[in-house]
């Protein structure tokens, strides 16, 4: 998948400005860049995509990952017009060639300071599988035999009321955590009652980015109680 990016990048706007070991990157104007990551992913068919934070009001891709200014990116990114350090940033999970082309258009239009089109995730990603038949315990359940790969989000828990004072945590962050995570529990790796778990509580100043949430289910959840 990195390879056809890398193709389809090429072919819509010429050669990368920047092709180094982890990244290539291209210069669409003064303040729109891309950069796709060549080091990464390496256990999966897919590509991660970095793209300048659209303006207020403007259509964020279903595939990504929202990053503020604070929370770092990938070294080689820094470079890039619209993604230099302190820049919040977008980080796409690229899996299917329709989306791919979808990407391209979605980068025409913020190259043309356009309105951006909608950028969802294709039905027909790989690894989707969603059991019917023996062993299913409940509609939309994500079969143990699927391969390896897209989990299908429609299977992550309903978001819970937000409590007094604390912040939601946004769906994007949910949706990056439950693929990285598999859709399991990361304490004892089932797939029953889960919940989205702070690392670092946030009663103790933790936040909610992808790198302090990580998925529990209910029982390892309560135990952990108010620990780090």
């Amino acid at each position: 998948m990195k390879d056809e990016v890398a193709a389809r990048l090429a072919e819509a706007f010429g050669p990368p400005a920047r092709d180094v070991q982890k990244v290539k990157s291209w210069t669409l104007t003064g303040a729109v860049g891309v950069v796709l990551q060549v080091d990464q992913p390496n256990r999966e068919n897919a590509a991660y995509v970095w793209l300048p934070y659209p303006g207020d009001g403007q259509a964020i891709p279903e595939i990504a990952a929202e990053y503020p200014g604070e929370a770092g990116r990938h070294s080689g990114t820094y470079a890039t017009p619209g993604l230099r350090r302190g820049d919040p940033a977008l980080k796409l999970t690229l899996r299917d060639p329709g989306e791919v082309a979808d990407v391209v258009a979605y980068l025409r239009a913020m190259a043309a300071s356009a309105p951006l089109p909608e950028v969802r995730a294709r039905p027909e990603r790989a690894g989707r599988i969603r059991a019917a038949g023996p062993g299913t315990s409940a509609p939309g359940h994500v079969s143990d035999t699927a391969p390896s790969g897209f989990i299908d989000p429609a299977s992550m828990p309903l978001p819970e009321p937000v409590k007094p004072r604390r912040e939601a945590i946004p769906r994007v962050v949910q949706r990056e955590v439950w693929q990285r995570d598999g859709g399991r529990c990361v304490e004892c790796s089932t797939r029953e009652k889960l919940c989205f778990d702070h690392i670092v509580p946030f009663s103790l100043g933790g936040s909610n980015t992808v790198r302090n949430i990580q998925l529990l289910c209910e029982g390892c959840n309560l135990s952990k109680s108010n620990r780090i």
